[in-house]
């Protein structure tokens, strides 16, 4: 007995007739019948009897056909778990992406993890932190890469993983009076003019939060939605702004924007790496979540040591 037998016993069984079951199993219609007087001579007995026009169950068939539907089902995993093992490559990976992270530190990673172990096909989904996890919950995404402000929150839901510490920093024109200071305090900032993503922007949220507690107005001169015009408007001087230095790295490298430290300001985002603990990940997501794991090593073990000295 094998599983081509039990398809056909199944498909005959569910469509009632042998010509529609060979159609939809792409066989002749005698290679059917075959298949299914080989198994009834295996069980001794007759699985189908026909009233009319149909091939109907008898009562020996009626009581095989769960045990048919089992054997189907544990096979097609069976050969899922083996395809998934013998070809990784050929898996989707989906990585769920809060906004930052995902515009300005998973796509260098997937680039870099791609060289490292090749892959068929990488989906990438960037929306805010809470859509990416529901996402994960719903398993449309094996695993997600989120900033936050602070610590994580603490959660049975999922797996979570700190990967680095992203500060958050003052950004200037190089032509800014502030730019070449080499010491500020937050009362320093007082009387520029702030540029800010809106009110529902993580960022947005900590420095606002921030400057309450430290008992500075919190009055943004601009709202910008696209962290790419604020760093225009803050390179044409038009203001100031706080930002990931992750998303500033580029242009404060070639000169164009000043990142500065301000003592006392003291905002950090963290940026984890999280998935279900009770969701089977194949084989190439496990390589991922491994590969993002091994890399980030190295700094998360540097933060706990600045931590703790």
């Amino acid at each position: 007995m094998d599983v081509v037998k039990f398809k056909a016993f199944y498909t005959v069984a569910t469509l009632k007739n042998i010509s529609k079951a060979a159609e939809q199993l792409y066989y002749t219609q005698p290679a059917v019948s075959a298949q299914i007087r080989e198994l009834e001579n295996s069980y001794g007995t007759r699985l189908f009897r026909r009233i009319g026009q149909n091939l109907e169950l008898t009562e020996a068939g009626t009581h095989l056909l769960p045990y048919a539907e089992q054997l189907l089902e544990l096979f097609e995993k069976s050969r899922k778990t083996v395809s998934d093992v013998v070809d990784v490559e050929n898996h989707c990976v989906r990585i769920g992406a809060s906004s930052l992270p995902g515009t300005y530190l998973v796509p260098q990673l997937i680039v870099d993890f791609q060289r490292h172990s090749p892959a068929s096909n990488i989906l990438l989904t960037v929306k805010d932190a809470y859509e990416i996890e529901q996402l994960i919950l719903a398993g449309e995404v094996d695993v997600g890469i989120l900033g936050r402000a602070g610590a994580s929150h603490r959660t049975t839901r999922f797996v979570q993983e700190a990967l680095l510490e992203d500060p958050l920093v003052v950004v200037v024109s190089p032509d800014h009076p502030l730019a070449g200071r080499d010491h500020l305090l937050p009362e320093d900032l007082d009387g520029y003019p702030l540029i800010m993503p809106p009110e529902n922007r993580l960022t947005r949220r900590a420095v606002e939060k921030r400057f309450r507690r430290l008992g500075m107005d919190f009055k943004p001169a601009f709202e910008i939605t696209d962290t790419e015009a604020i760093k225009r408007m803050v390179m044409h001087n038009l203001g100031i702004t706080i930002l990931s230095r992750m998303v500033c790295e580029r242009e404060a490298a070639a000169g164009w924007l000043k990142q500065l430290d301000v003592e006392g300001l003291d905002l950090r985002r963290e940026v984890y790496l999280v998935h279900q603990p009770d969701r089977y990940l194949v084989p190439a997501v496990q390589s991922f979540v491994k590969y993002v794991s091994e890399r980030f090593a190295p700094a998360i073990r540097k933060s706990d040591g600045a931590g703790s000295g």
